[in-house]
């Protein structure tokens, strides 16, 4: 004999009421998990992955199908570089957060979008509003940690707390070497979401006018670049001119990042910064403005100092030297 299901007084079925206080719960326990810092470890992203939106961002989308590869030494397996992509990773491209744009009656590579074009991107790689973010840079190299910081830095200027969003340090290849699995397959999603932007954030943008300004109030500028760059002994091909821009002080790439015995490229903390940043006398870094040749260096230096520092009013100069010497402001070398 079949019995009926046990009812509440109001006339919902038992179950239904379990698995409606069951599926808030959970969605309660999504919305409540709390990101560490700005960095997480793979570890910790193992234990947390269901309850954060994993986003890879690379500039090679054919590498997500791509097996890692892997080397000998001493007869040992040794992973060299990373390949596939993080289990339920959503997907971004980096050249999809720059664009090209009309300014002053000059067309420009390398801009910032405007919040309608930031939000298709957002809305194409299905991301959702209000859930944390931990976004998954390959690991490879330091350019990789760059790439992530630039998508940190744009999801903040589009209205993401910046306590939403944090760098998995190491990325996929961290994710890798410590035994965890990747899915060796594109990314293709079937819809998009209906994430939203928000009010830009104008304070983490600085434009050439104000990078004039702060020359003549000697408000910090840093240059992000490799040294050789800021020095004027090497340029980026993107570049037209030697040299930086007056009154900058160097911030080098190469004193930022470090490979860890992994191999994998990874962010340092907040101590081993504010060391570097008293070896190099840089002083007071904060207000500043940070720039290198296109946005991707002081992209990783914004990150830095904002976040995993914790020093505010530093803005990134968008487009950075590629715009400023194509809107015919002069540069110097040592």
């Amino acid at each position: 004999m079949n019995q009926k299901p046990t009812r509440m007084p109001w006339g919902i079925p038992l179950m239904l009421l379990m698995t409606t206080v069951m599926g808030i719960g959970q969605a309660r326990a999504a919305e409540s998990t709390v990101l560490p810092g700005p960095l997480v470890t793979v570890q910790w992203l193992h234990d947390h992955a269901k309850s954060v939106q994993i986003v890879d961002i690379r500039d090679d989308l054919d590498g997500l199908m791509d097996n890692p590869k892997y080397i000998t030494i001493k007869g040992k397996k040794v992973l060299q570089l990373s390949g596939g992509h993080i289990p339920d990773a959503l997907s971004v491209n980096f050249w999809a957060l720059r664009v090209k744009r009309t300014v002053e009656g000059k067309k420009l590579d390398f801009q910032f979008p405007t919040a309608e074009e930031f939000q298709v991107v957002m809305r194409t790689s299905v991301l959702e509003n209000g859930k944390p973010i931990v976004l998954a840079p390959t690991g490879d190299d330091a350019i990789s940690l760059q790439e992530a910081a630039f998508l940190a830095l744009e999801l903040e200027t589009f209205g993401v707390p910046a306590d939403q969003v944090a760098i998995l340090n190491g990325g996929t290849h961290a994710w890798l070497a410590a035994g965890y699995p990747v899915v060796v397959d594109a990314i293709v999603p079937m819809d998009s979401s209906k994430w939203l932007a928000g009010k830009e954030r104008h304070d983490l943008i600085a434009t050439t006018k104000q990078v004039k300004a702060a020359q003549r109030s000697h408000e910090s500028i840093l240059d992000a670049r490799p040294l050789s760059e800021f020095i004027g002994i090497a340029k980026s091909p993107v570049v037209p001119e030697l040299g930086h821009i007056r009154g900058a002080r160097a911030l080098p790439a190469e004193a930022l990042y470090f490979r860890a015995e992994d191999g994998s490229w990874r962010y340092m903390n907040a101590a081993h910064y504010h060391a570097a940043v008293r070896a190099l006398h840089l002083g007071k870094v904060s207000p500043a403005i940070v720039y290198c040749n296109t946005g991707q260096y002081a992209a990783g230096a914004w990150f830095i100092l904002n976040r995993i520092m914790g020093l505010h009013h530093v803005r990134e100069y968008a487009g950075s030297i590629y715009t400023w010497e194509n809107k015919g402001q002069p540069v110097v070398g040592l």
